[in-house]
């Protein structure tokens, strides 16, 4: 299964560590299961647990790997919310990947999310 979804803001986990307020994680939560919700995703159909795969395309500099990890909980956490995975914990996601590459200059921001088992 594969998914393509917007990316409504950069966001790294430097930003976390940094102090975000409540109010500000609730709103980029929100944004992000709107991004999920917008590709009107269907229910995984395979085998659980799965292997989750996250490939980011980004305008501007390029974050060290790690920082993506915020983004892929907001979009795992829509993704359940969303009816695609039902659950995140490890008896249905066994691992995730991260990578990433820059985005070619006015493109959209995206992640391409491959489900597989």
């Amino acid at each position: 299964m594969k998914l393509v979804i917007p990316i409504p803001e950069k966001i790294s986990l430097n930003k976390i560590y940094a102090g975000i307020h409540y109010r500000v994680r609730n709103a980029q939560k929100d944004d992000y299961h709107f991004a999920v919700m917008s590709v009107n995703p269907p229910p995984y159909q395979g085998k659980f647990p799965v292997q989750v795969h996250y490939h980011f395309c980004l305008q501007g500099k390029p974050l060290d790997i790690s920082n993506y990890s915020y983004m892929t909980k907001l979009i795992e956490d829509s993704l359940v919310a969303c009816g695609v995975l039902p659950d995140d914990n490890p008896k249905y996601v066994r691992s995730i990947t991260i990578t990433a590459q820059p985005n070619k200059k006015g493109e959209d921001d995206v992640v391409e999310i491959h489900i597989s088992t």
